[in-house]
């Protein structure tokens, strides 16, 4: 009987790990400039990126945050604009949303006034050229992803990264030409040199551990999702992926661990309550896995797995 109950929570373990419970995704996260302040009124535009176009806008608000509910799933570019301001260090991020898994993303912004004092302050000379041809050079390799040219973004990415080596936002940008082009390999390698020239590049981390996850490298994506979780404490992404790498290595302790810190982040999103319930359930703490699977129930009453938890919840009487 034991090894039957093993055998069933393996393949619903498996078989639920990215559950469908919704029709459509949710995608939200913050903007702050440099020091941690939040920045309101915002633009968050996100566009569709494969055959079906789609378009949504969000806005924050006073504390940053911003949230759209109701996306469709797929793949987006996600840009945040607003008139004065420049994006800090990434210009766009691009992801792909899920009805299971909500998608958040974090932008740092900075006042373009301040942007254009500080390049002024800068020496005349070779080096100021350098650099400011370098930054050209980078920017145009996010426009052309933008417009949809990875190839030639690929090529001005590197050239900027040739011109200076230590430009993160360029190694990271290049990491995501990289992984739309189908070259996953070179895509964490440029996340991985993103992550060493900036260490605090808390996206650097989260997108190289993503990275790991998709190859099925659940070993592999433990730590940087584990770096990702700590430079991004309100990043409940972070700390869900990560406790879905320790879950697939079958270390559930550790996966409890991670979910409950997501669940602190965001209590309010079914699927984390949900993975926590698993990874309960992988220690014989039954009592607790049957709160987590209500609690999923109750945040999520129209879920399409709501017939298979009941009947696992008849199970843990």
């Amino acid at each position: 009987m034991n090894k039957i109950k093993s055998f069933v929570f393996s393949l619903l373990f498996l078989a639920l790990a990215a559950p469908v419970f919704a029709v459509a995704g949710r995608v939200s996260g913050t903007v702050k400039d440099p020091d941690g302040n939040p920045i309101e009124g915002v633009t968050i535009t996100l566009v569709a990126t494969g055959d079906v176009p789609q378009t949504y806008t969000a806005h924050t608000n006073k504390k940053g945050e911003y949230i759209h509910i109701g996306v469709a799933p797929g793949k987006y570019r996600i840009t945040p604009s607003k008139e004065g301001y420049v994006p800090v260090e990434v210009a766009y991020i691009d992801t792909e949303v899920h009805l299971a898994n909500p998608t958040q993303a974090d932008f740092k912004m900075q006042l373009a006034s301040k942007v254009a004092a500080q390049q002024s302050q800068e020496q005349p000379g070779t080096k100021a050229a350098t650099e400011s041809e370098q930054v050209k050079a980078a920017r145009a390799g996010v426009a052309l992803l933008n417009e949809g040219k990875v190839d030639e973004a690929i090529e001005s990415l590197k050239k900027a990264i040739a011109a200076d080596p230590n430009l993160a936002a360029a190694h990271y940008n290049l990491g995501v030409a990289y992984q739309r082009k189908g070259s996953q390999q070179d895509a964490m390698k440029e996340y991985e040199e993103a992550a060493k020239v900036k260490p605090d590049f808390g996206e650097a981390y989260l997108a190289l551990g993503n990275s790991n996850l998709d190859a099925k490298n659940f070993d592999g994506a433990v730590e940087p999702l584990s770096k990702a979780a700590t430079l991004m404490p309100t990043n409940y992404i972070a700390s869900y992926n990560l406790g879905v790498a320790y879950a697939n290595t079958g270390k559930y302790a550790e996966a409890e661990g991670a979910f409950r810190k997501a669940v602190e982040i965001n209590p309010k999103e079914p699927v984390v309550h949900y993975q926590l319930a698993m990874s309960l359930l992988g220690q014989t703490k039954n009592a607790e896995a049957k709160a987590e699977f209500q609690k999923y129930l109750e945040l999520n009453p129209n879920a399409a797995d709501k017939k298979e938890v009941e009947d696992l919840l008849q199970t843990l009487q």
